[in-house]
C-alpha cells in the first residue's frame, strides 16, 4: 500500500520529467521504503536478541518505584540487556505481586529483580526460581534466602534510628510521640519501628504512647491519625511509610495545626516533598531508589557471569528537610529523572 501511495505522489508531481526520470525516482523511493523497513526490522531484531531481565514493581512505592525503574533501565541499557518492567495497579498487594513475578519466571528471563512485599512473596518466588535456575535479586531487602543470589538494601533499623533522632530534636527531646505504622507485616517497616523506638526510649523527656496502624489507602491512614490526635497531648508523629505520612499530614492540616505537630517519615513522594516545603511534614528519611535499581541490574549481570555474593550491599539513607532539600546532592536523590 505504501509503495502504491508513493507511486501516485510521484506520478502526479513529476509528469514533466518523462518515463525514464519517473522510473529512476520511483526506484529511489521504493529503495528508501525498503531501507526504512529494514532499519525498523533490525531494531526489532536487536530487541528480540538481547537477553531479557525482569523488574517487578514494588507494592505502593509511588515515586520511589519509578526511581528504581529508571536506575534499572539505565543499567540494563549499559550492560546490553532488555529490561521487562512489570507494573502493578495501586490496589495491588503482595498476592498480585507474587502472581506477576511467577508468570515472568515461567515465561523465561535471565534474572528477576523484586522488592518483595512480604516474606511469603520472597520465599515462594525464590523457591520457584531455584527450580528454574533463575537468579533472584532482591531490592530493599537484606534476606538472602536460597535462590536469592544478591541483595541491595538499606539498613532499616538505622533509618529508623535517624528518624527517631530527628523527631526528638524537633521536640527538643521533650514531648509525647506516637508511631503510625502499616497494618501489613513488612520486615522493613518493623525494623524501622524498632530502630526509632530504641532511640526514643533512651530519652527521658520523650514519652512514647501506643500508636495506630493503617492500610494502603491514604484515607484509612487519615482516620487512624485522627483517632490518635483526638486523644490529645501528642506532640510528634513518626509515620513509617508514605501512606501513613500523607494521612497524618492531611489530619494535621484539617486541624490547622501544621507546624505544631511534628511529622517525621520515610520516602520521597512528590506529595511528601510539597508538604515538606510547606512545613506540614518536617523531615524525610530518604533512600536513593535510582542507585537501588542500577546496582540491582549490575549485580544480576555479575551473578550471571559467575560472581557470588554472600551478603547484601547496604546503601546509605539521607535526612532531608526544608532547608537542605534543594542542595544539589539531595536533588539528585529526590529527582533522579532530572538530568
Amino acid at each position: 500500500m505504501m509503495m502504491r501511495c508513493t507511486e501516485r505522489i510521484i506520478h502526479s508531481h513529476l509528469k514533466s520529467i518523462g518515463t525514464a526520470g519517473y522510473a529512476v525516482l520511483l526506484g529511489i523511493a521504493m529503495l528508501a521504503i525498503l531501507l526504512s523497513a529494514c532499519r525498523a526490522d533490525s531494531a526489532e531484531d536487536v530487541t528480540r536478541t538481547l537477553p531479557h531481565m525482569t523488574l517487578v514493581a514494588p507494592v505502593h512505592a509511588e515515586e520511589q518505584g519509578d526511581a528504581i525503574r529508571l536506575g534499572a533501565e539505565a543499567a540494563a541499557k549499559e550492560y546490553g540487556y532488555q529490561l521487562d518492567y512489570i507494573s502493578l495497579e495501586s490496589s495491588d498487594d503482595a498476592a498480585e505481586q507474587l502472581a506477576a513475578a511467577m508468570v515472568a519466571l515461567d515465561k523465561g528471563t535471565a534474572a528477576i529483580l523484586i522488592d518483595p512485599a512480604s516474606e511469603e512473596v520472597l520465599q515462594e518466588l525464590s523457591q520457584h526460581a531455584q527450580q528454574l535456575d533463575t537468579p533472584v535479586i532482591v531490592l530493599n531487602d537484606e534476606r538472602m534466602l536460597p535462590g536469592v543470589m544478591a541483595a541491595i538494601a538499606i539498613n532499616n533499623n538505622d533509618a529508623g534510628r535517624k528518624a527517631g533522632q530527628q523527631l526528638a530534636e524537633l521536640l527538643d527531646q521533650d514531648g509525647v510521640v506516637a508511631i503510625l505504622r502499616s497494618d501489613r507485616a513488612d520486615p522493613d517497616l518493623i525494623a524501622r519501628e524498632q530502630g526509632a523506638k530504641s532511640v526514643l526510649g533512651e530519652m527521658s523527656g520523650i514519652t512514647l504512647v501506643d500508636g495506630a496502624a493503617c492500610g494502603k489507602r491514604e484515607d484509612a491512614c487519615w482516620q487512624a491519625a485522627k483517632q490518635l490526635l483526638d486523644q490529645g497531648g501528642i506532640d510528634g508523629l513518626l509515620a513509617l511509610d508514605i501512606q501513613a505520612s500523607l494521612g497524618a499530614a492531611q489530619e494535621v492540616v484539617r486541624r490547622k495545626e501544621q507546624g505544631e505537630t511534628k511529622i517525621v517519615t520515610f520516602g520521597s513522594d512528590l506529595k511528601q516533598l510539597q508538604m515538606l516545603q510547606d512545613g506540614i511534614i518536617h523531615t524525610l528519611v530518604v533512600q536513593n531508589g535510582f542507585s537501588t535499581g542500577y546496582l540491582g541490574i549490575e549485580q544480576a549481570v555479575k551473578v550471571l557471569d559467575g560472581w557470588r555474593y554472600d551478603k547484601p550491599v547496604v546503601l546509605e539513607t539521607k535526612v532531608i528537610d526544608a532547608d537542605n532539600m534543594f542542595w544539589m546532592d539531595n536533588q539528585k536523590v529526590l529527582f533522579p529523572f532530572v538530568k
